[in-house]
């Protein structure tokens, strides 16, 4: 039964009787975004050969007839949140954006002197960034669903505070065991350090581009093509952390090795481009199929 005075179109076979009960107008707004989600994850299980224009005709035919204002509404609002067939894309252009951005570090490292220990905490604070993004994404997650709303006033509040304690866990080795005792963080206080490292090496400008990558991927990639209809909550939440362990166990390991070796530039190099390989990756594999 879909949310309106009209049965749901893939319910009940044609035909037979069915009985009709009319709901409110503002009842009916209200539960069409959730009894939308629930029919399109059941459809993308039931017909994992169909693309959603073919779910979109199936509905459409089911209903017998021209289907009502009403029933147009609820087949449209299922179909947006259908998982999108591939779309054979190239490359999405925020991709090139992020590599773009992650110019500006490799100009550290060629002209500005900067160490491992440099590009390791840039990209700390690029980690902030990024939590911050997926703060909006959440906030931004199908805004006309209501049971969505209930959930993010306890994912958001909860995923802050976790975030931020994984983050600040994350920041006090990046800056307590690799920047030394210039750098040395007291309890879980990491904001202080990272301020003097950004005016120490110089760090606004690449820290500025990165934001503006991620930026232009939030509003092109999230807003723009639809990507927040189709998003999970949870998968949301978990998103940062799997970026951080991927990412940034590669990148200090290296980062290690390199100060190991004294920092020389063809260690960085190798550095920034196993972080811009596996973040460019990374951000293709996410956005390329939306």
């Amino acid at each position: 039964m879909s949310p309106t005075d009209s049965p749901s179109p893939t319910s009940a076979s044609p035909g037979k009787s069915r009985t009709v009960i009319q709901a409110p107008p503002w009842l009916a707004r209200l539960l069409t975004p959730i009894m939308a989600r629930y029919v399109a994850r059941e459809l993308a299980a039931k017909n994992p050969g169909l693309s959603a224009a073919q779910i979109d005709a199936k509905m459409r035919d089911e209903i017998g007839g021209l289907p009502s204002a009403e029933q147009s509404r609820f087949i449209d609002a299922v179909v947006a949140k259908l998982p999108q067939e591939e779309i054979i894309v190239e490359r999405p252009v925020s991709a090139w954006i992020l590599v773009a951005a992650n110019v500006v570090p490799l100009l550290g490292v060629l002209f500005w002197g900067w160490d491992a220990f440099a590009l390791i905490a840039l990209f700390w604070m690029e980690n902030v960034v990024v939590g911050v993004f997926f703060i909006l994404r959440m906030l931004t997650l199908d805004p006309r669903d209501p049971a969505l709303w209930l959930g993010k006033l306890f994912t958001v509040p909860f995923f802050c505070f976790h975030y931020g304690i994984f983050t600040a866990v994350h920041g006090v080795f990046v800056f307590g065991m690799l920047g030394g005792r210039k750098y040395e963080v007291h309890s879980l206080q990491v904001l202080e350090p990272a301020a003097r490292a950004v005016a120490d090496y110089g760090l606004w400008l690449p820290l500025a581009a990165l934001a503006a990558s991620h930026a232009f991927s939030f509003f092109w990639n999230y807003l723009y093509r639809g990507e927040f209809r189709r998003q999970e909550l949870s998968r949301l939440m978990t998103g940062p952390y799997q970026r951080v362990v991927v990412l940034h166990v590669a990148i200090i390991l290296g980062g290690i090795a390199a100060i190991a070796l004294g920092s020389p530039l063809w260690a960085l190099v190798v550095l920034l481009a196993v972080k811009v390989g596996l973040d460019y990756h990374a951000h293709v594999r996410e956005h390329s199929k939306k």
